[in-house]
């Protein structure tokens, strides 16, 4: 599995991932609607949920019960949904296709060279995406397409898997 290697103590400085202030968005795929049908590299080993906390500033957040807050670690390290395995790279749907983006927003974006995030878009793609079968992915695409926003830079463009593509 492909597990990005994100700093830590960066994360812990930072404080934007596994927070969120919106549920219906920007959420680990696992705990939306629709979250069972994924293929099982999305789904976490067990349930996660959301519970109340707080993030920057102390605002009021949501934040997934698989944090620790001590740590700062998953509880699924190594075995957590691919979405967040693979951030701050993100999977998209864009132009009729799917993507690996990146999210500027993340601090860890700016410390790595574009090739870098390359490098691991690639590993994604040929250790998993690859490996996903044709009635896996049309339960990404909504995820996906929901997932875009304008300041991700595009990395990797993935093939389509064998089969049509839903528009």
């Amino acid at each position: 599995m492909v597990v990005l290697p994100v700093p830590g103590d960066l994360c812990r400085e930072c404080g934007l991932c596994c927070r969120f202030s919106d549920p219906s968005v920007l959420t680990p795929w696992a705990v939306r609607p629709g979250g069972e049908s994924l293929p099982p590299s999305f789904r976490p080993p067990r349930p996660v949920g959301l519970t109340p906390g707080f993030g920057r500033m102390d605002l009021p957040v949501l934040v997934c019960d698989a944090l620790s807050s001590d740590s700062y670690r998953c509880a699924f390290w190594g075995r957590h949904p691919a979405d967040c395995r693979l951030y701050p790279l993100v999977l998209v749907y864009r132009d009729g296709g799917f993507l690996l983006a990146l999210d500027t927003d993340c601090p860890f974006a700016a410390r790595e060279p574009q090739s870098f995030f390359l490098d691991w878009a690639t590993r994604f793609r040929e250790e998993e995406w690859t490996r996903l079968g044709p009635d896996e992915i049309p339960a990404l695409v909504d995820l996906a397409r929901s997932e875009d926003r304008p300041h991700y830079r595009p990395v990797l463009p993935l093939p389509d898997p064998e089969g049509q593509m839903p528009s």
